[in-house]
């Protein structure tokens, strides 16, 4: 893969599980960079990862 294709994909994966994980009540600037980093490995994570239950 290119640079220059690869990087924006990578960064809209970060994007993508961020928006992910916040929809789930966890923390977007953490999620933007894990998934940032491990790409659609990532997404899968943030996917899978449970809702946030709140504190009663």
């Amino acid at each position: 893969m290119k640079l220059e294709l690869g990087i924006p994909v990578w960064l809209l994966c970060g994007i993508l599980g961020a928006w992910i994980a916040t929809t789930k009540g966890r923390g977007g600037c953490f999620w933007f960079l894990a998934c940032a980093a491990l790409g659609p490995i990532g997404l899968v994570f943030a996917a899978v990862v449970s809702k946030k239950k709140p504190n009663d």
